[in-house]
């Protein structure tokens, strides 16, 4: 196979993994059980990609990578933040949909707005 199939791949498991994990009306832990591997893909793969970023920034600007014990605190600290994103995600998926009166139609609008326009962007 080629690379070109395998970012389609990916590509397409993050998508499904945004639509699980912004279904309000799933239950929080049945989404973290069914979708753990999904996610711990996903976190995987923006942590090495954001600390690949900042090594390259560092060359940049500085001339020299980031020294082992950063990258090791560098990946540690975005590992667990992007864990905990995904819990807290679910969270405020939630209080949206029940902030909406339990309408899934608006409550998609204003998720799928907030998430692709902040989040995505950050």
């Amino acid at each position: 196979m080629n690379v070109v199939y395998y970012l389609i791949e990916l590509y397409s498991m993050f998508t499904k993994l945004y639509l699980k994990t912004t279904d309000p009306r799933i239950c929080m832990y049945k989404t973290l059980r069914e979708n753990i591997s999904m996610i711990l893909i996903s976190v995987i793969f923006h942590t090495l990609v954001y600390s690949s970023i900042l090594n390259l920034a560092s060359f940049i600007f500085l001339g020299k990578l980031l020294s082992t014990e950063i990258n090791f605190r560098l990946i540690t600290i975005l590992f667990m933040i992007m864990l905990i994103g995904y819990i807290a995600r679910i969270r405020h998926v939630k209080d949206i949909y029940h902030a909406y009166g339990e309408n899934i139609d608006k409550a998609r609008n204003h998720i799928d707005r907030f998430f692709i326009s902040w989040v995505f962007i950050g």
